[in-house]
């Protein structure tokens, strides 16, 4: 059995990020830092960029749906402009939680907990022709 109260961090995050979307998610998040930062020195004003994320499981599989909200304000000349976009994308989840966009072992071998899920296969016998 896995633990899901595991204090290590098995989810690569720089890697999550950059799977969200197909990589939309972290060219967006990039372009809202960069643009709210800009707009808070040359406006002289206070910007924000909020990241939300919220799973629902798929049934019958070790899988979730990430549900991933960016939402920023930034400081114009004549007040504020903002932006939120919301998108969702599948993700494997395996041992200890890990979140990744394909499955850790393609071959899925192994449940979340390492145990094995299926004999190994074997080919057919060699007739040493």
């Amino acid at each position: 059995m896995s633990n899901h109260n595991s204090t290590s961090a098995a989810t690569d995050v720089a890697e999550f990020i950059t799977d969200l979307d197909g990589g939309q998610f972290d060219r967006m998040l990039s372009i809202a830092l960069s643009q709210v930062a800009a707009g808070t020195c040359d406006n002289d004003g206070k910007g924000e960029v909020s990241v939300k994320f919220s799973f629902t499981k798929v049934p019958g599989a070790a899988q979730v749906i990430c549900s991933h909200a960016l939402k920023f304000t930034r400081p114009t000349a004549d007040g504020k402009a903002s932006e939120e976009v919301t998108r969702k994308t599948a993700l494997h989840v395996g041992k200890f939680g890990r979140l990744t966009l394909a499955p850790e072992n393609q071959m899925a071998m192994f449940d979340r907990s390492g145990v094995a899920t299926a004999p190994t296969p074997t080919g057919p016998a060699s007739t040493g022709a």
